[in-house]
């Protein structure tokens, strides 16, 4: 055989190998693709089932809400009804301002750099009606805490969660700032702590497993406390809605009182609206990129639970859980 047949025959070899090897290489590819294909065809039906069958439930769910509407307006009422047989008559205070005095108009704006919006509502609550906590109370929530069932702020309750198994609280003393109900103190002894409240309000434990004491009670004593959590409570400080004076730097005052409330080295799970920096006068202020730094001053975050980059830009309906040493 001459050479340039030699040399024919051996390039339409190395041409049907290179032909066959990409073939091979196709096939595969193809019967890749079939697969990922099969995964996701069964992945949507998966998620159509869920979705009718979420969809069936909401009717369930809107009855259940109904009733349990009822049930807790007719608690409501008969808590006020106990409160006036016990107490007295109530003592109600005026209603919070419905607007910014022009001279504290800068310290809220922080000079024109905030938004503020109108948001009024008058949480005042008589200064004489103390709130009760009961035993049987802490119980309903232990038991909801042991199925992993979030109540008050949805997500940021199982944040808490997370930062409490990455931050241990058990055997420790811990102060919940703030309360209307003893959640987050039944969370605290979901994970082995020892809680107490502090509030401006009067709030009797009937249990023994809660302590609780006044804003007032706190400054004359004043005890420390091995870490503290603060869910959803610093943003209203000096808005009014709660009776407060207005201040525009009131939660800067709560936060720094905190590092006396706080043992040295001690944490603070700590929770508010994070967002695009903004007042919505009177309920609550939302932090950003302006305001948050301000508030975490003298504190070194530890870990964060929740919190995404873009929510710093975002509308403030999310309250991630930032875990803040006392340094």
């Amino acid at each position: 055989m001459s050479a340039p047949q030699l040399e024919s025959n051996r390039i339409v070899r190395w041409a049907r190998d290179r032909l066959s090897a990409s073939g091979r290489a196709e096939l595969s590819t193809i019967s890749q693709l079939r697969e990922e294909g099969r995964v996701l065809r069964e992945t949507r039906r998966a998620l159509e089932a869920r979705m009718a069958a979420e969809t069936a439930s909401l009717g369930r769910h809107e009855r259940f809400n109904n009733v349990a509407s009822l049930v807790l307006a007719g608690h409501l009422w008969r808590h006020y009804a106990l409160c006036r047989e016990l107490f007295g008559p109530p003592e109600i205070g005026p209603p919070p301002p419905r607007a910014i005095p022009p001279e504290l108009r800068a310290g809220f704006s922080m000079e024109g750099r905030v938004a503020i919006e109108d948001s009024w509502a008058d949480a005042t609550y008589p200064q004489n009606w103390p709130l009760i906590y009961t035993d049987t109370e802490v119980g309903v929530y232990l038991e909801r805490l042991a199925r992993k069932q979030y109540f008050i702020y949805g997500m940021t309750d199982v944040w808490l969660w997370q930062a409490f198994e990455r931050f241990p609280v058990r055997g420790l003393e811990v102060v919940n700032m703030g309360s209307l109900t003893p959640w987050y103190e039944s969370t605290c002894l979901h994970f082995g702590a020892r809680p107490t409240t502090i509030d401006y309000n009067k709030i009797l434990s009937q249990s023994d497993r809660l302590n609780t004491m006044t804003v007032a009670e706190w400054d004359a004593e004043r005890p420390r406390f091995d870490a503290a959590i603060s869910i959803s409570s610093f943003e209203h400080d000096g808005l009014g809605m709660y009776g407060d004076p207005l201040d525009p730097d009131g939660d800067l005052s709560a936060m720094r009182k905190m590092k006396e409330i706080v043992k040295p080295g001690g944490l603070l799970y700590f929770a508010v609206p994070v967002g695009r920096d903004k007042v919505m006068f009177n309920t609550a202020r939302v932090y950003g990129a302006l305001r948050l730094p301000r508030m975490l001053d003298g504190w070194k975050e530890v870990g964060r639970f929740g919190l995404e980059p873009s929510h710093m830009d975002g509308p403030g309906h999310i309250q991630p859980i930032l875990v803040l040493e006392n340094i």
